[in-house]
């Protein structure tokens, strides 16, 4: 009975720390899923987003941070300010919290999402449309 319990627990854990993302395109959309275990590994690495100028970001654990390039290959140095869609205020965010959606808004050629701490297993998706 372990045997039916660990191997797909170690199916998983080998997913989560080799994890790409995923990508689900749409006609008028993309979304993006990854998952992350460190600090700072790239839970979301988007393709080519220049066609899209609105982005929406939760993560279902873990704290995330944004980083954008407009040229493809050299990304910002610090992370890009986020709309907290969840807050009463309008302050800017610069690390997500669980469970929160995030909005922000752009021409980028990519996005790269990381996960912000090492609180173990950190999941996201990245919601790319136009506005």
């Amino acid at each position: 009975m372990r045997r039916f319990l660990i191997l797909p627990l170690l199916a998983l854990l080998s997913l989560v720390a080799g994890a790409a993302t995923t990508i689900t395109e749409g006609p008028n959309s993309t979304l993006y899923q990854g998952a992350g275990i460190n600090d700072n590994d790239v839970v979301i690495q988007s393709n080519d987003i220049s066609r899209y100028n609105a982005f929406f970001l939760m993560s279902t654990a873990g704290g995330m941070d944004v980083f954008v390039t407009l040229d493809g290959t050299n990304y910002s140095s610090a992370a890009l300010s986020l709309i907290d869609d969840g807050a009463i205020t309008t302050d800017p965010v610069l690390v997500t919290t669980s469970s929160r959606i995030y909005a922000f808004r752009g021409k980028f050629k990519a996005i790269r999402v990381l996960q912000n701490g090492a609180t173990g297993v950190a999941n996201a998706a990245l919601l790319a449309g136009i506005i």
